[in-house]
C-alpha cells in the first residue's frame, strides 16, 4: 500500500501539472509586442512566486484555511476571464485576470507544500514529487498553446483541480495541520536559524539565476525542448527520493558539484547536458528540506522563502543575460562553488553536528 506522503506527492504532481498547463497555455497564447510580453513574464514571476510567502504564512496561522480550493477558484476565474474578455486588448482587464491567475497558482502551490510536508514526517519524496510536476506542466502548456485546441479543454482540466485538491487534502489528518512538521532534521544544530535561512535563500537565488545561463546550444527542436523539461522535472522528483535514500548532504553535493562538469561540457552534447540539468534540478528538494528543518512550525512560510528566492534569481536575467559560453561557464562554476560552501555550512553530515 502506498503511504500517505507518496500518495499526496503523486496527487499534487498531477495538480501542479494542471496548474502550470493552464498558466503557460494562457501566457503562450498572448500576441503582443516583445517588450510587453517581457514585462508580462516578469510580472507573472513576481505575482506567482512572491505571494506564496504571504499565503503560506496565513496557512501556518490558520491551518484549516482551504487555500488550495481558493487558489483553484482564482485560477479558473483569471483563465476564463482572459479568454472571454478580450485577452490583451483591454489592458486593465488583462492585468486583473493575470493577477488572479498568478494568485491562484500561488495558493495551490502553498497547499501542495503544506500537504506533502505534513504527511512527510521527515521524508522529502512527497514534496519533491509535488514540485516536479510543474516542469511537465510548463512544457505541456506551451505545446498545447501552439496547437488549435480550444481553451475550453483547459477549463475542463482546471475543473478537475477541485475534486483532486479536496480528496488529497483529506489525506492530511486534522490534528496534523495544527502541529508543526515533525521529523525534518537536516540543518546543523550549531548554526543559528537566521544563518540557515539566509544560506538556503542564497542557494535558491543563485541556482535560479544560473539556471538561465546553462549552455544549451543543442536545444534546437521541439523534441529536444521537451526532453529538457522532462529531465528537469525528473531531477526535482529525484532530489527528494535520493534525500530519503542516501541522505541530505550527499544529495546536495551530488546536485551542486556533481552537476557542474555536465552543465559546462554539455553545451553541444545533449545527453551530457541533460544529465547535468537533472542533477542540477535536485537542489529544489534540498533547500526546502533545510528550511523546514529550522522552521517546522511554518512550513508554508518556509516554502514561500524558496519561491521568493526563485523570483529574485530571475530578476537579473531580464536586464542582463550573457550569451557567451565562456562567461556563462565561469558564472556557473563560481556560483556552484558558492552554493557548495553554503550547503556544507548548514547541512548536517551526521548526528553530532
Amino acid at each position: 500500500m502506498v503511504n500517505r506522503n507518496i500518495s499526496s506527492g503523486l496527487s499534487y504532481f498531477v495538480i501542479h501539472l494542471i496548474v502550470e498547463v493552464a498558466c503557460f497555455f494562457m501566457l503562450s497564447r498572448m500576441n503582443d509586442d516583445v517588450q510587453f510580453l517581457a514585462l508580462v513574464a516578469l510580472a507573472y514571476d513576481g505575482f506567482a512566486f512572491v505571494p506564496q510567502a504571504i499565503i503560506g504564512s496565513a496557512k501556518d496561522l490558520y491551518p484549516r484555511l482551504k487555500v488550495g480550493l481558493i487558489g483553484a477558484t482564482l485560477l479558473l476565474t483569471g483563465f476564463v476571464g482572459f479568454f472571454t474578455l478580450g485577452e490583451t486588448q483591454n489592458r486593465v482587464i488583462f492585468w486583473i485576470m493575470l493577477v488572479l491567475l498568478c494568485l491562484g497558482n500561488a495558493a495551490v502551490h502553498v497547499e501542495g507544500a503544506e500537504t506533502t510536508l505534513h504527511t512527510g514526517k521527515g521524508k522529502m519524496t512527497g514534496s519533491a514529487l509535488f514540485v516536479g510536476g510543474g516542469s511537465f506542466g510548463v512544457c505541456a502548456g506551451k505545446l498545447l498553446a501552439d496547437t488549435t485546441i480550444h481553451f475550453g479543454y483547459i477549463v475542463a482540466l482546471i475543473l478537475l483541480l477541485f475534486p483532486l485538491i479536496y480528496l488529497t487534502d483529506k489525506n492530511v489528518r486534522g490534528k496534523e495541520l495544527d502541529q508543526s512538521c515533525i521529523g525534518y532534521d537536516f540543518a546543523r544544530k550549531d548554526k543559528s536559524v537566521r544563518f540557515v535561512v539566509i544560506a538556503a535563500f542564497l542557494i535558491v537565488v543563485v541556482r535560479s539565476y544560473i539556471g538561465y545561463g546553462i549552455p544549451t546550444a543543442w536545444k534546437k527542436t521541439v523534441l529536444q525542448t521537451v526532453l529538457l523539461y522532462v529531465f528537469m522535472g525528473t531531477g526535482k522528483c529525484l532530489g527528494g527520493i535520493l534525500i530519503d535514500k542516501i541522505g541530505m548532504y550527499k544529495t546536495a553535493m551530488l546536485s551542486i558539484i556533481g552537476a557542474l562538469p555536465f552543465l559546462i561540457c554539455g553545451n553541444n552534447l545533449m545527453e551530457v547536458s541533460l544529465i547535468g540539468i537533472m542533477l542540477f534540478s535536485m537542489t529544489m528538494a534540498v533547500t526546502l528540506g533545510i528550511l523546514v528543518s529550522v522552521l517546522p512550525e511554518c512550513p508554508g512560510g518556509a516554502f514561500g522563502i524558496t519561491t521568493i528566492g526563485l523570483f529574485v534569481g530571475t530578476i537579473p536575467v531580464f536586464f542582463f543575460a550573457s550569451k557567451s559560453f565562456v562567461i556563462n561557464s565561469l558564472i556557473i562554476a563560481a556560483a556552484s562553488i558558492m552554493c557548495a560552501v553554503l550547503a556544507n555550512n548548514v547541512i548536517r553530515k551526521n548526528k553530532t553536528n
